[in-house]
């Protein structure tokens, strides 16, 4: 299998089902209301998607109930969480068949007590105040010796262009990387042919 492809902060049904057509593995969309890119689960659920794409909710500091409202209006395959304790707990029989991604950056991953078991871990850069689309890279040389380390696989994510990926991807070896503001004319409005290169320069690094 290649390496893993997911677009994130997705906002509307037209980038979406564009998006969809270049074949990403995994689509992902922010269900934190703080941020610019935010789409209302509800929303997203009457979007569609075709078979084999991974819808994924991103979350900051998730409840158990949103989550679970979330899942089910939008049609989720995979929570993606960040700005949660390292003693996090979830009740695995309430999503059953759902994966749960924690968001970290390699500093929050390198002194992490694993705890709950995570399905994949997702390295990106930190910043104070937003969660993701920063369009800074985390250290990679860092993240490299997270990936060899890590139980389970990582994605790359951070500061990721058309430009950068394939050198991202030869430095770290990530199981798959993903990407935001990297592709985008704006916050949430995805620039189509950034995501078609980005893709290539992923499935032909």
């Amino acid at each position: 299998m290649g390496i893993f492809v997911k677009i994130c902060g997705i906002c509307s049904e037209g980038d979406l089902g564009q998006i969809s057509a270049l074949g990403p593995d995994a689509v992902g969309f922010v269900m934190w209301p703080e941020s610019k890119r935010y789409v209302e689960p509800a929303t997203v659920g009457r979007w569609p998607t075709p078979a084999g794409i991974r819808r994924v909710g991103v979350f900051v500091g998730p409840t158990e109930a949103e989550l679970a409202h979330a899942a089910q209006h939008a049609r989720l395959d995979v929570l993606q969480l960040h700005r949660i304790p390292d003693h996090w707990e979830l009740d695995r029989e309430i999503f059953h068949g759902l994966e749960v991604w924690r968001a970290l950056n390699p500093d929050e991953m390198y002194f992490m007590d694993r705890g709950f078991p995570f399905d994949r871990f997702l390295l990106d850069s930190y910043d104070p105040v937003t969660v993701g689309g920063t369009g800074r890279t985390c250290d990679w040389s860092k993240a490299r010796d997270l990936v060899r380390a890590s139980p389970v696989p990582v994605l790359l994510a951070g500061g990721l262009t058309p430009g950068n990926v394939s050198a991202a991807i030869a430095a770290v070896r990530p199981w798959g990387v993903d990407v935001s503001s990297g592709v985008e004319t704006g916050p949430g409005v995805k620039d189509i042919g950034k995501v078609r290169r980005f893709i290539e320069a992923c499935r032909n690094p």
